[in-house]
């Protein structure tokens, strides 16, 4: 009878099922065991990974002791650097050897910078530096210690914004842009496009970053287009009032079209108020960031604000961002704002503001976003010199690892030709300056409006060193209802709306909804497109509208490891149909747009606009040469947490029953073994049984339902191993050991089963 139950039991156990049960087998070997690696094999690696030093990369970075708060962003760097380190070590190191992440904080004093510096040369484990922000701190350091870094040639991928300062260095790449290949075209592009020929510049004396950008301006434009230059001097790291009134009263008689204003994010607010207190407030180019400027109500400045931007985009998220936290285990991992700092001196004169400890930190907020993106930058910076120093020979000793990292940055990854795909962003270099190659985009800060958004204009530099201009897309997706969402084949059914604002010519047209299911057979989308309004002037409709109904059948990548209780990204993705016709999406802000959604058997959890910049990777066949061409794409997601009412109706519950029925078995008498056995082994098949019965779930992980599954027969088999050693001849005669089984039989299934409960629970609250 029990062998033809157990063939019955294997013709039922389908190869999907057996695959997903063998998956789960695996892991929880891998987990309990270890990887099955020959001894001798390890042993030889371990013993070579010893003869060989780890190779060193330090980061430099500032810790600030002015913020009211702590923003996080040293705690990011910190942690984000180690688990880059964790990943290359566990991945193999680098040439065999371990990497070590060394920090290295200058506490915003030019002489402790130019120490760290000469100590990280001076270390022959060297492989590569990542870091060094501030441009000032940079020339100090650079001119102490230069001849040091050119005769060692180590990697410096730095975050230095002057280009003009690495150019006699050339192991010294930065992750900023290059003003003359990349801020000044885009600058000189737009005051064209505006028809701007009155400039004016406003900046720091004795900056190098301010006075960098005064110079390139009056290079660029010419000096006669530049009708004032003011170089303000610092007192106490702040300006002075009168000097800032008499810089106003001066540019009043010049009356300039468009004023640069170069003076750090900090004093902007001050600055801005001064020039709508002296009642002239001409449009303005800031260098410092935008959102410092917007309050709830309106704009402090009563005209237009513009400002270049690498990352931090209005009302948009990095996708790749979103989806390290989507995926993390413990978003919480990622909060890094700080406590209060009581040095900072804003709490003695009145600027510091406390902050309600009611609300709890948001790993969403923006100062967290943005110490997460520093962090994610210097973090693919570390991978990106692993990455090249793998490629080397596993011969190479410590220099050698460094000219062939420098020669790989300058070829393999150089721009137009080859690009690293990291957490953060896409990362090549242009070969003239060492500059990374991004693209700025223009932020504005419209008057009235008290909300920065994209400028209606962008440009994009091309291959031939001239500019591109691409429009932005004001655009929104309302999400009407969702539905057949299919775990298997990956795809759900969205009915939504499409609206756009037709100022720039903007259509549907152009646009491509690149998650859209392809038919096999045609090859064509799934989308049905209904016209509601066609633009223009409307009684009925908000004018310069167009307005679209969408029904298709669209992709989804659900992660299904903690399935059912888990929360999937749902998205509708939208690039430019042709490159001819490139865009990028600025959308409303999250607060205005509609969250109401039908979608069954689901819940509707928070939506967001993603950003992302994808690219395109060809060679030529006959000239052999690789080139790559980059373009953005804007993902509408919208997360969901699936609805569990069913499965614990028809898993949760059952499964409990069983392991009750199963445990009370134990309190009948052993006279009657054969009746426990039997109901225990029952219980057993049952649970089987049941795991058999359920849709199967086309997933290559073991799912948290796969991992409910596993312990009940974990459980059952411990209350059946238990049963027969407590009726065994040598087991009965040993009082103890009969006494502590029969313990263990009734408190071990209890705590077995509670703590998995409460794991299940914790699962479905998440």
């Amino acid at each position: 009878m029990k062998l033809a139950g157990i063939e019955f039991y294997t013709r039922a156990l389908s190869w999907r099922t057996a695959r997903r049960l063998a998956a789960v087998v695996a892991t929880l070997s891998v987990m309990f065991i270890g990887p099955s690696v020959p001894a001798a094999v390890q042993v030889v690696e371990d013993a070579d990974a010893a003869q060989r030093p780890p190779v060193v990369i330090p980061i430099f970075f500032t810790s600030k002791t002015d913020d009211c708060y702590d923003s996080g962003i040293v705690t990011a760097i910190k942690r984000v650097a180690t688990l880059a380190q964790n990943y290359i070590n566990r991945t193999g190191g680098i040439g065999g050897r371990q990497l070590i992440v060394n920090l290295y904080d200058d506490k915003d004093d030019n002489r402790r910078a130019i120490t760290n510096l000469a100590q990280a040369i001076a270390d022959p484990q060297t492989l590569g530096m990542v870091g060094l922000t501030n441009s000032t701190r940079a020339k100090a350091a650079l001119d102490a210690v230069g001849k040091d870094l050119n005769a060692s040639n180590v990697p410096f991928l730095s975050d230095i914004s002057v280009t003009n300062l690495i150019a006699n260095y050339p192991s010294i790449f930065t992750t900023r842009p290059s003003e003359d290949e990349e801020r000044m075209p885009v600058i000189s592009s737009f005051i064209k496009e505006m028809k701007f020929t009155k400039v004016a510049f406003v900046g720091i004396k004795d900056n190098v970053a301010s006075g960098n950008l005064g110079d390139s301006l009056k290079q660029l434009l010419g000096a006669d287009a530049i009708v004032a230059d003011h170089r303000l001097a610092l007192a106490d790291d702040k300006l002075d009032p009168s000097d800032i009134a008499a810089t106003i009263e001066d540019l009043k008689t010049k009356t300039p079209e468009l004023v640069f204003l170069a003076i750090g994010s900090k004093r902007l607010k001050d600055v801005l108020t001064q020039f709508k207190t002296a009642g002239y407030t001409p449009p303005i180019f800031v260098t410092g960031r935008l959102e410092t400027l917007v309050s709830k109500s309106s704009s402090i400045y009563p005209n237009n604000l513009y400002q270049l931007a690498w990352e931090g985009f209005p009302d948009v998220y990095s996708d790749r961002l979103r989806d390290l936290l989507l995926t993390s285990t413990n978003p919480e991992y990622w909060i890094f704002e700080g406590a209060k700092n009581d040095a900072a001196p804003g709490w003695k004169d009145g600027t510091c503001k406390l902050r309600d400890d009611d609300v709890p930190p948001d790993v969403l907020d923006d100062e967290n976003i943005r110490a997460l993106q520093i962090s994610m930058r210097y973090a693919d910076m570390i991978r990106l010199i692993a990455e090249s120093a793998r490629s080397a020979p596993a011969t190479a000793n410590v220099p050698a690892l460094r000219d062939f990292v420098v020669n790989d940055l300058n070829t393999t990854y150089a721009a137009g030709k080859g690009m690293f795909k990291g957490r953060f962003g896409n990362w090549s270099f242009r070969p003239s300056s060492r500059a990374a190659a991004r693209a700025p985009l223009i932020v504005m800060l419209p008057r009235g409006l008290g909300h920065a958004q994209l400028a209606p204009m962008q440009f994009l530099n091309l291959r031939n060193n001239t500019t591109r201009r691409i429009d932005t897309l004001y655009a929104d997706i309302d999400l009407i209802r969702a539905d057949r969402i299919d775990d298997n084949d990956q795809t759900f059914l969205a009915d939504f709306y499409i609206s756009m604002n037709d100022k720039n010519g903007a259509s549907i047209d152009q646009i491509e909804f690149s998650n859209a299911y392809l038919e096999p057979g045609s090859n064509d989308r799934q989308i049905t497109i209904r016209p509601i309004h066609d633009g223009g002037k409307s009684d009925a409709y908000p004018d310069n509208m167009k307005i679209y109904q969408v029904t298709g059948k669209f992709l989804y990548q659900p992660n299904l490891r903690n399935y059912p209780f888990d929360t999937q990204k749902f998205s509708i993705d939208i690039q430019p149909k042709h490159g001819s016709g490139a865009f990028i999406v600025q959308p409303p802000p999250q607060e205005l747009r509609d969250k109401s959604i039908t979608v069954d058997g689901w819940d509707p959890k928070s939506q967001y606009v993603g950003y992302d910049e994808d690219f395109v990777r060809t060679i030529d066949a006959q000239t052999l040469q690789p080139s790559v061409v980059p373009f953005y794409k804007a993902s509408f997601v919208w997360l969901m947490k699936r609805q569990t009412t069913d499965y614990f109706l028809r898993v949760v519950v059952p499964l409990g029953f069983i392991l009750f029925i199963a445990y009370l078995s134990i309190f009948i008498s052993t006279h009657h073994f054969e009746a426990i056995v039997t109901i225990q082994v029952t219980a057993l098949l049952s649970a089987v049984a049941l795991y058999l019965a359920l849709p199967k779930l086309d997933a290559n992980i073991e799912t948290l339902s796969d991992r409910l599954f596993l312990f009940t027969y974990l459980v059952l088999s411990v209350i059946i191993a238990i049963t027969i050693a407590r009726v065994n001849r040598r087991v009965e005669p040993i009082g103890w050991l009969k006494k502590s089984l029969a313990f263990l039989h009734i408190t071990l299934v209890p705590l077995m089963a509670a703590g998995m409960a409460y794991y299940v629970y914790q699962a479905s609250m998440a």
